[in-house]
């Protein structure tokens, strides 16, 4: 019986998305190849698309709780020495749902309520 190695599957995964990326860049929309889930021989992998100038599920999330929790989505804020901004809110997620990005390169983390409110909570003026 032929088995796929994550190897293997990694390869097929940058291939299509390469492949996927040819095909968007004539349109106006963004495709991702995300996680793949398989058994034996067969791969299932997940695919995103989303419409130029549409927000993700995540960026509405965000934008819900950043009202809701008062925080400041343009801010900067200087984490264990990076540039960091609140890029996301993943929902299902119960101790780290907001995500942040670091600006330096775009990788992504995730973060708890406690340290997201702490560094991107809106400062208030008195206004005299």
């Amino acid at each position: 019986m032929a088995d796929f190695t994550r190897k293997q599957l990694d390869t097929i995964r940058k291939q299509m998305q390469n492949a996927l990326n040819v095909f968007a860049d004539k349109t106006d929309i963004q495709i991702e190849v995300g996680n793949c889930s398989y058994r034996g021989g067969e791969a299932t992998f997940k695919v995103k698309v989303l419409m130029e100038g549409a927000k993700t599920r995540e960026q509405e999330d965000l934008e819900y709780y950043a009202e809701l929790h008062n925080l400041d989505l343009t801010k900067i804020a200087k984490l264990m020495g990076e540039d960091m901004s609140l890029v996301g809110y993943k929902a299902r997620a119960r101790k780290k749902p907001y995500v942040l990005q670091r600006l330096r390169d775009g990788a992504q983390f995730v973060a708890d309520k406690y340290t997201v409110q702490k560094f991107f909570e809106k400062e208030y003026t008195h206004a005299e």
